[in-house]
């Protein structure tokens, strides 16, 4: 009998191997995927991906097969094992791999290149396919089949390179990088793979139990010091975490236990490691400190009549709080007031587009919201300065939203930011733990969009909006731009808040202006439906916060002064 099954587990849940439905979405994994998704969709060509032992590598790698292997329109190629003898044998794996099939004996290297480059131009340019080789144990690629690499780079037209290639490498392929600049000037995206922290560790460990049973029930093999114990131990290396916790569940069903606790977990260390017994000892001291500290947090947290002083800041961690409602927190970027501005026309300009970079918002822990809604999340006393109060007045949710027919999550998110961008998306994945994969979200789901502050910088010239009017609730907002007409005018929302108004959906002509002329000109252009609430906007309240760039999508592109 298999040992998960005297568990009540329906598959081994510390498995080795790297099995896609095992893989936990840390936020720095979630973040590289992202980062390679996007650069794969627009063909930028070559992605490196370095990491330690056991970080998570060959997961990552078979996520991504699994990810764009269901989409018709990409191709997929992996290589385990990238170590060649030659440049002919590596031009003739990747024939081989493209193709299905060898070519023929006796062909050289200039003919197999022109094989490959034949069938990347058909794929990529006449049937509009993304190729991607994807290869694994990077620091095996011997110099050779790296120039090989770097010429099929040089295969592209004018707008994206035809091969899209991920290099997933240990360490001191990073040493190969350096000595090898050719290839490194080429490196479109580079991203370095850490060990986990505590939090991701202790959330791996619980994912993988529940996943390990069809019921998803939740298991709690493991005490608070025995994750400590185990964190100090691995490091935060998954792959070691996973063996560690397999050798520990295996212990504790041996000796007829219920629980993994800090003294099984040391027994455990001190069989696989006899000579590190002083080590072991400083693990102890280690969890013993960490988990007093814990106790102390949790207790300082929860005395309701104790007042924590203002430089005490409280580890945000918990998802709960989601859940419950939303208590008023500190703007995490202070954006800059918007001065009036006067009614003296400026000159019209082009514009261009430039993209938005917003701070990932820190989420209170459900001590801190248990507290109610008189105390902040913050561990501010309540005697803060009224200068403080006034930058905590917003709520840290801007509304629910009920996902209709043929709406996603990046819509959504570009509709309410204005953009998307990986902080958008992770925020918006921690605010809402029930959405267990991203990519499939379900009609009449409701999803929890955080208020995010940006940073603000107005033009230095004047500036004029066509508001059509602001909307007290994000999904009254949103039904205004579901409800449009194609041939409505391009409304962009944008969410604020201010000591005034309190936080609302200004729904705003995509176009801002600087000729005020031309703004009443838009104004007059408005269907009837419209024009009867539209107006002109031409400031906005000193110390508004913003959750989307209201310059967002025209700036002013400077042009060269011709002297005759």
């Amino acid at each position: 009998m298999d040992y998960y099954k005297i568990l009540k587990l329906d598959k081994e849940p510390f498995s080795n191997s790297p099995d896609p439905s095992f893989f936990y979405q840390s936020r720095q994994h979630l973040e590289c995927l992202q980062k390679l998704e996007l650069a794969l969709r627009l063909r930028r060509g070559l992605n490196v991906i370095i990491g330690d032992i056991g970080t998570g590598k060959t997961t990552l790698c078979r996520q991504l097969i699994r990810k764009f292997g269901q989409i018709e329109e990409i191709e997929t190629h992996l290589i385990l094992d990238p170590y060649f003898n030659s440049t002919t044998e590596f031009l003739t794996t990747v024939v081989k791999m493209l193709k299905g099939n060898k070519p023929p004996s006796g062909t050289n290297d200039w003919q197999l290149k022109e094989i490959i480059k034949q069938y990347l131009f058909r794929q990529g340019v006449d049937r509009q396919k993304t190729v991607i080789l994807i290869i694994d144990e990077g620091q095996k690629i011997p110099i050779f089949c790296l120039e090989v690499l770097r010429e099929f780079l040089n295969y592209e037209t004018n707008e994206y390179k035809l091969l899209q290639i991920v290099i997933f490498a240990q360490k001191e392929f990073e040493n190969t990088i350096k000595k090898y600049a050719n290839l490194a000037d080429r490196i479109n995206l580079y991203h370095y793979l850490k060990p986990l922290n505590f939090r991701d560790t202790r959330q791996m460990i619980r994912y993988r139990l529940e996943k390990s049973s069809d019921k998803y029930k939740t298991y709690t093999f493991f005490s608070l010091p025995a994750l400590l114990a185990i964190y100090f131990s691995t490091g935060g290396y998954p792959r070691k975490n996973i063996n560690l916790c397999h050798r520990c569940i295996l212990t504790m069903i041996l000796q007829n236990k219920s629980v993994v606790d800090l003294l099984l977990v040391r027994s455990c260390l001190q069989r696989a490691f006899p000579n590190r017994a002083p080590k072991m000892k400083k693990i102890s001291i280690a969890v013993a400190i960490s988990f007093l500290l814990a106790v102390a947090v949790f207790w300082f947290a929860g005395a309701g009549n104790l007042k924590l002083p203002a430089f005490v800041k409280i580890k945000k961690s918990s998802l709960s709080f989601y859940n419950k409602t939303p208590a008023a927190v500190p703007a995490v970027i202070k954006p800059q007031p918007l001065a009036a501005v006067s009614d003296t026309p400026a000159a019209e300009e082009d514009f261009a587009s430039t993209p938005d970079e917003s701070p990932l918002l820190e989420i209170p822990s459900a001590a801190e919201a248990a507290k109610g809604e008189n105390q902040t999340s913050a561990g501010v006393s309540e005697q803060a300065s009224d200068a403080t109060t006034k930058q905590m007045g917003y709520d840290q949710i801007l509304g629910r939203v009920t996902l209709k027919r043929n709406e996603t999550l990046s819509g959504l998110i570009k509709n309410i930011y204005g953009n998307f961008n990986s902080k958008h998306f992770k925020s918006l994945i921690l605010a809402n733990p029930h959405i267990e994969d991203p990519d499939i979200v379900k009609i009449g789901q409701t999803i929890l969009f955080p208020a995010i502050p940006i940073a603000v910088s107005p033009l230095p010239q004047n500036v004029w909006w066509v508001s059509l009017g602001d909307k007290d609730s994000l999904e009254d907002a949103l039904q205004v731009i579901r409800a449009l007409p194609k041939n409505g005018p391009p409304i962009r929302l944008v969410p604020y808040w201010n000591q005034r108004n309190g936080t609302k959906f200004a729904l705003l002509h995509k176009k801002y202006f600087l000729n005020k002329s031309e703004a009443l000109k838009q104004l007059q252009r408005l269907p009837a439906s419209f024009s009867s609430r539209a107006s002109l906007l031409a400031s906005w309240d000193e110390n508004t916060v913003f959750f989307a760039d209201p310059f967002f999508g025209r700036r002013p592109i400077k042009t060269k002064r011709v002297i005759n």
